[in-house]
């Protein structure tokens, strides 16, 4: 049987960080995100699948994979960025935006059967001049 000592509020459990994403139509665009465990270790982003949507209302304008950030450009197991990975658009993909857009990026290990989404945010779109 539970007993309550208090009757203070309790909060469980955390609100994803939240990120304003601004670009310009038609521009390529990035970001780069850092992620640690809770003992604020670096996580090994290949153990992760990372996906990203990109929605207006109930319609998804944009799917990204975000990916792995390396030193260089051999990929190899030591030149891996503990616990960072790059969030990369097209033109093309900037181009389909619209301000007030809405995206969450979720992370999930099939080993440890873990989801989590790390961060959500809107996207605001300035427009381009030159064409």
């Amino acid at each position: 049987m539970a007993t309550l000592r208090n009757s203070g509020t309790y909060n469980i459990g955390s609100t994803p960080p939240e990120i304003v994403w601004t670009i310009v139509r038609g521009d390529t665009a990035s970001f780069k995100a850092y992620v640690t465990n809770d003992a604020l270790e670096a996580l090994y982003i290949p153990d992760w699948t990372i996906k990203m949507e990109i929605r207006r209302e109930d319609l998804i304008v944009v799917t990204l994979t975000p990916t792995a950030v390396y030193d260089n450009e051999t990929q190899a197991p030591n030149d891996l960025v503990p616990g960072e990975f790059l969030v990369s658009i097209t033109s093309t993909q900037s181009n389909l935006m619209k301000t007030g857009d809405v995206f969450d990026i979720q992370m999930t290990n099939s080993t440890t059967n873990q989801v989590w989404t790390v961060a959500k945010g809107n996207i605001i779109v300035i427009e381009d001049v030159t064409k």
